[in-house]
């Protein structure tokens, strides 16, 4: 795939094991790399992510993009946000996971999902999955209606999601020992993919990682 420098872009990992990529392989205009997370240190001892990689900062020109996106239909929009996945994909996601890590997304509630038509996140990691040669599988249910999180202070971002989500147990023997990617539009406090990791590992997940669009951490 050929480098592109998108004019968004700035690519933030987060890990509680930091590893180092060599400088030629960084293609992104900014590497940030934390050995103390943002979202680990709201968190505390409920960090149950092993990674965050996110590939672009939440400006207004990228929210206004993705808004349309993800509430209005136009999923023509994907394409700009496609290749900047798979770009972080290819360049961190695989250096870290098993070759057989299943990609999987955060779900929608059915009633989110009737309004909107599609999940927004589920359809970028159908995509990452097929063109990179992964199983997508969705591994995971909302189960409960809950307040939107843009709305909430950062602790009730917390108790909102909690245990809003459930394992589909059909899928108890393929995720066994496996990583995960679990991948969503934009992550802030990190309290829903704290949350889906916790129940996927609960299932039996080796590890969990996020594979975020883009990260706003003032919210």
């Amino acid at each position: 795939m050929a480098h592109m420098i998108n004019p968004f872009a700035r690519i933030r990992l987060f890990f509680s094991h930091v590893f180092l990529t060599p400088e030629e392989d960084v293609v992104f205009q900014e590497l940030f790399i934390d050995k103390n997370p943002y979202y680990q240190e709201i968190m505390g001892e409920y960090w149950h992510l092993n990674g965050a990689f996110i590939t672009l900062e939440y400006t207004d020109e990228l929210k206004k993009e993705l808004e349309a996106y993800k509430y209005y239909s136009r999923q023509e929009k994907k394409d700009i946000f496609l290749p900047q996945l798979l770009e972080c994909f290819e360049l961190f996601c695989l250096e870290n996971t098993d070759k057989d890590t299943i990609v999987t997304t955060v779900p929608l509630h059915f009633l989110s999902f009737l309004k909107r038509g599609y999940n927004h996140s589920e359809v970028l990691a159908r995509d990452i999955a097929k063109q990179e040669g992964n199983v997508f599988k969705n591994l995971l249910r909302k189960s409960r209606f809950t307040k939107h999180q843009a709305k909430l202070s950062k602790s009730d971002r917390l108790r909102n999601v909690r245990n809003s989500f459930t394992f589909r147990k059909k899928f108890l023997a393929d995720i066994a020992g496996k990583d995960i990617i679990l991948v969503d539009d934009v992550i802030s406090t990190g309290s829903t993919a704290n949350e889906c990791a916790k129940i996927l590992k609960k299932n039996g997940a080796k590890n969990v990682f996020g594979l975020f669009l883009a990260t706003s951490n003032n919210t």
